[in-house]
């Protein structure tokens, strides 16, 4: 084949990945249900963004709750657009006002202006991102303080931010959240070889894949969820509208504390894992029996190591086969709204008066066949 012919190929291949791309992400397009958005304006240039769920009831329960997605995701992993999937819904339904977070470089946050930085941390998600969440919920309600919900590194964000903002946040749920990297085998990998790991074409391959995820589940794959305890429809809308690209700032982080085993500030000037101890929340910690990236030693290790009231909630039976909750399943899960969402409810309305508080007495739950209302009340 000659150049010209070579271009032709290369033009033809183009168009039908761009034409592959664009009809699956329009054909697994959701649309969020959400009463409304606003915006958190940080100090350094970005508009974090906010969808408000309006509690169901007046007056709310408790304090606002905000909803903090993970490393590679958006708000909708906590407020998706199939409602029965989305536990900012079905909190708002059960008299909790419900903001679900975009962080920066997510969803529909964006830049304010061009000197806005284009790289960021962890660090930033904490210091500057969550301040300006927090002061732009309090605008919107009148309240000083709010219960912080996380998935993953959502979560870690929430334990950061409970020791920073103390008089902020009156206590803490984080899901699948590990603040401890020596028990994971799979993101050894990702120490090892995190300079590949660019993060910057995660959305595009979740797209791309999405019409075949369902069919087979690759041990690779099984990494960030259980893909067998998901429904394919869910699973592949799940692909392309939760999965964002990651910072390499994030990324680089994030494989420095795998390659030490540490949870630290960037700059080593604030160890976020000592701190754990320093604060008074109550916090519920919630573990799935068949997590690789966070599995229960390492949530188990991280309420262990909270200064606060401590419980923790065990998903899940190791070696279940296809029903074993995994990392992001805990909220995709075909049961989750039944074996998930209900705990964390019952969790919310046994603390909604919650503050910070000296230690309390560290439990450890597991998930049970009793209704989660009286298992919350027990606990």
């Amino acid at each position: 084949m000659n150049a010209s012919s070579w271009a032709v190929v290369a033009a033809i291949l183009g168009l039908a990945t761009w034409a592959h791309y664009a009809f699956w992400s329009w054909r697994f397009q959701l649309r969020t249900g959400e009463d409304e958005r606003r915006f958190a304006d940080t100090s350094d240039g970005w508009r974090v963004g906010l969808a408000h769920r309006k509690a169901r009831r007046t007056p709310p329960l408790g304090l606002p709750v905000v909803l903090c997605h993970g490393i590679a995701a958006n708000r909708t992993s906590l407020d998706f657009g199939l409602e029965r999937f989305s536990l900012s819904a079905y909190l708002a339904s059960s008299g909790f006002d419900c903001w679900a977070v975009d962080l920066r470089g997510h969803g529909f946050s964006h830049r304010a202006h061009k000197g806005a930085p284009r790289n960021w941390t962890f660090d930033d998600h904490v210091r500057l991102d969550v301040p300006a969440v927090l002061d732009a919920v309090r605008e919107a309600t009148g309240h000083d303080r709010v219960t912080w919900i996380g998935h993953s590194q959502g979560g870690l964000i929430g334990m950061a931010a409970c020791e920073l903002y103390p008089d902020r946040i009156a206590s803490l749920v984080t899901i699948a959240s590990p603040a401890f990297f020596g028990a994971q085998d799979p993101l050894k990998l990702v120490a090892r070889f995190g300079f590949l790991f660019t993060g910057r074409l995660n959305r595009f391959a979740a797209r791309m894949l999405s019409p075949f995820s369902g069919i087979y589940h690759p041990p690779v794959g099984q990494v960030a969820i259980n893909g067998k305890n998901v429904d394919p429809p869910v699973f592949r809308r799940m692909l392309v509208n939760v999965v964002e690209n990651i910072s390499p700032g994030v990324i680089g982080q994030f494989a420095k504390w795998i390659a030490t085993d540490t949870f630290a500030s960037l700059d080593g000037e604030v160890d976020y894992r000592a701190r754990l101890a320093s604060c008074r929340q109550p916090g519920l910690f919630v573990a799935a029996a068949a997590d690789r990236l966070a599995p229960p030693v390492v949530v188990n290790a991280a309420a262990k190591a909270w200064g606060g009231e401590s419980t923790v909630l065990h998903v899940g039976v190791e070696g279940g086969g296809a029903c074993d909750y995994g990392h992001s399943d805990l909220l995709f899960g075909r049961r989750a709204p039944e074996d998930v969402f209900p705990r964390i409810r019952d969790w919310l309305l046994a603390h909604v008066d919650a503050g910070p508080r000296e230690p309390g007495k560290h439990r450890e739950r597991a998930a049970a066949p009793e209704p989660a209302r009286r298992e919350a009340r027990e606990a």
